[in-house]
């Protein structure tokens, strides 16, 4: 996401979509979604114990208040990490789904 804040940019995915709100460590994005410059694909896992669906609900609300593009897309059964084959948490299905749609998006925005 913070690709697309700063660099030109066909469309930008995001996984997980750790350290856009904010936490105890970080700040977080959501006061720079207004600099977003590029349609947005956000995935995140309905089990993931960082990133909470208060979180995910900023971070929709926030691209919805920015006026930004974006598609957003839950796992349900997949936690943090599900895309990352070296984890315990690596979810098969989730990451061979996300990464299908993550090849259609980048098809149709970035040709």
């Amino acid at each position: 996401m913070l690709a697309a804040m700063t660099v030109p940019l066909a469309c930008g995915i995001s996984y997980y979509g750790g350290g856009i709100s904010p936490s105890p460590f970080n700040p977080g994005l959501l006061g720079r979604l207004n600099e977003i410059q590029a349609p947005m694909l956000f995935f995140w896992g309905g089990l993931d114990g960082f990133i909470k669906p208060e979180h995910v609900k900023m971070v929709t609300d926030g691209m919805r208040a920015a006026n930004k593009p974006f598609a957003s897309l839950e796992f349900s059964d997949a936690d943090h990490g599900f895309f990352c084959n070296e984890r315990a948490s690596y979810n098969a299905n989730a990451a061979s789904e996300a990464w299908s749609i993550t090849l259609a998006y980048l098809k149709n925005y970035a040709g």
